[in-house]
């Protein structure tokens, strides 16, 4: 009975050393490496004419070393006939946190971002067949600008640059959710976590997007003292974007803006499509 009870003990011993085992083994080897397969929206542009050639949506596949800073990327694309093209040459420079630069070292045409925080990811590519690509997420955000904000009084001129944006495009409906975060409103002595529009038009160009409205209702959220242990974020829907005007460059990685915020503030910004590093 002893030596069966023991048999047991060592059985069970020797079953927990091997589940150990196997549970470390993947931090022991401590690669780094990861893969994501985002769903992209493809803007497609003859390298020829410029012409905007259409749009489409598909998967491309990323996987990072993140101890070797190398990456391999499947991009997918669809002019009319599906093709793949694998781009196994990238170095992944961090630029921060879970932040990379994609470069190839024998294309030069290739460009890309991989945003693995927010989950925001952009190549840039010509393709064989005379197709130059910009592939991205359907989120354009938090592009950092150079904001400047002007009053029809006498209030004195606001200067940031800190104001950050953000455009979720639906290409099939030709709109935009437009979001503004961190702007201050000198005159009414607000400040703003979020203006928030919704369905502002959109054109497709052959870098970006084009986006265009007036009289745009909006939602915003103030950053109000509560106290010394908090604030409050009381919503109001009396900044309507009068005018709106933005034109997003992907390919230049640009953003210009222009627009009325309620009746007296007009907005200029440029900056960015990606924040800088």
């Amino acid at each position: 009975m002893k030596k069966l009870l023991l048999l047991i003990c060592i059985m069970g011993l020797l079953g927990s050393v091997v589940s150990c085992s196997g549970d470390d083994e993947p931090k022991k080897r401590g690669n780094g490496v990861f893969t994501v397969n985002p769903l992209m929206i493809n803007h497609m542009v003859n390298t020829v004419t410029g012409e905007l050639i259409g749009v489409s949506n598909t998967h491309n596949k990323l996987t990072v070393d993140t101890g070797k800073h190398i990456a391999t990327l499947i991009v997918n694309y669809n002019d009319g006939t599906e093709h793949t093209m694998t781009f196994d040459d990238l170095t992944a420079t961090p630029r921060k946190m879970l932040f990379y630069e994609l470069r190839s070292t024998s294309d030069p045409t290739f460009r890309g971002y991989a945003d693995v925080n927010e989950g925001s990811y952009r190549f840039c590519y010509n393709t064989p067949n005379g197709i130059r690509v910009i592939s991205t997420i359907d989120k354009v955000f938090y592009a950092c600008t150079q904001t400047t904000i002007e009053y029809s009084d006498s209030t004195e001129t606001t200067k940031m640059d800190n104001v950050r944006y953000q455009f979720e495009v639906d290409p099939a409906s030709l709109t935009a959710v437009v979001k503004v975060m961190d702007i201050q409103h000198a005159k009414d002595v607000k400040y703003f976590e979020d203006i928030t529009a919704m369905s502002v038009p959109v054109k497709v160009t052959n870098t970006g997007y084009v986006l265009s409205g007036q009289n745009l209702k909006t939602t915003a959220h103030l950053a109000t003292t509560l106290d010394s242990t908090g604030y409050v974020h009381p919503t109001t829907t009396d900044y309507p974007f009068k005018i709106f005007n933005a034109t997003v460059d992907l390919w230049n990685d640009h953003m210009d803006a222009h627009f009325m915020m309620g009746d007296d503030a007009t907005v200029t910004a440029t900056g960015k499509t990606y924040a800088d590093f």
